[in-house]
């Protein structure tokens, strides 16, 4: 189940840390600029490699290779709590390796799923408590118009799973994927998923749309929160006490989200607490990706 943790700048323990910074220049010295504006820092070290001489407080891991599982898994076991900042990986594996790992070294790992570490679906989540249905249409258009990337594809359609997954938890009861493919080329998928709770998983996803949409529904008999992912956008729909239903409209401010998540992360270590997508999201991730494709596979 979700677990958020909203807490501002100020609010950190004022405890100096050393942050190594990992991964290609260009992209680290962008993070450096956010974690630099914490007081809670008092060292940042850009590195393309970490060294056991580096002794840093907690790493901030900014890889998309394929190797970037393991990479994560030596910096779990030299003791370090690590922020993988990458595409979200699905390797079960590795994932039950670094899951294990991270529980034994006693360190925070935090994935950057960056729908669960936005300001809006964290407001959402405090409005729209326990949802019993929730309905995801996402239309992409090709970067050329032609032609179709397979792993952006995949991309996309895990990245909402993810969401869902990290909302709801990883007890469902039943699948129903159908995908739109010519030959072996994906153009879209419909996935179904039911709770045993009896709630209601709807996601549709075109990647050959002449243009982009993207829509997230989360409602219970109370409320119903309409989000326009792309003008970060969300209308609240409930009832009022004239029994009325009332509209509320809320448009948030995605650039912060980078400086925030450090915050949450850095957080979670001072205080000993999940961090905002941890490993045991990216295993339950992984297995519910595994099904589905499998599902796909059999389609």
């Amino acid at each position: 189940m979700v677990c958020f943790i909203l807490i501002s700048v100020d609010d950190l323990i004022q405890n100096a840390m050393k942050i190594s910074i990992v991964g290609e220049k260009e992209r680290a010295s962008a993070w450096e600029k956010h974690v630099r504006k914490l007081s809670v820092v008092k060292e940042v070290v850009i590195t393309s490699n970490l060294q056991l001489s580096d002794d840093p407080n907690a790493v901030l891991l900014i890889d998309d290779s394929s190797e970037n599982l393991q990479r994560l898994l030596n910096s779990i076991k030299a003791g370090h709590h690590t922020y993988l900042i990458s595409k979200l990986p699905t390797d079960l594996q590795l994932l039950e390796k670094v899951f294990h790992a991270s529980a034994e070294a006693n360190v925070n790992v935090q994935f950057s799923h960056w729908p669960s570490l936005s300001e809006s679906m964290n407001w959402i989540h405090q409005q729209v408590k326990k949802p019993d249905l929730l309905q995801i249409k996402k239309e992409s258009v090709p970067r050329n118009y032609r032609i179709i990337d397979v792993e952006d594809f995949e991309h996309d359609w895990i990245d909402e799973l993810a969401l869902v997954i990290k909302w709801m938890g990883g007890n469902i009861h039943r699948y129903e994927v159908k995908p739109v493919k010519l030959g072996k080329i994906p153009l879209g998928l419909s996935i179904t998923l039911r709770y045993e709770n009896s709630t209601v998983v709807s996601m549709q996803y075109l990647a050959s749309s002449a243009k982009e949409r993207h829509q997230r529904l989360f409602s219970n008999q109370y409320i119903m929160a309409d989000f326009n992912v792309t003008k970060q956008k969300v209308r609240l729909h409930k009832l009022n006490d004239l029994n009325r239903i009332a509209i509320q409209e809320k448009v948030f401010d995605p650039t912060d989200t980078a400086e925030w998540s450090v915050v949450q992360f850095i957080k979670s270590i001072q205080l000993g607490q999940p961090t905002l997508f941890s490993p045991y999201d990216a295993l339950l991730t992984a297995r519910a990706v595994n099904k589905i494709n499998a599902l796909i596979l059999n389609n």
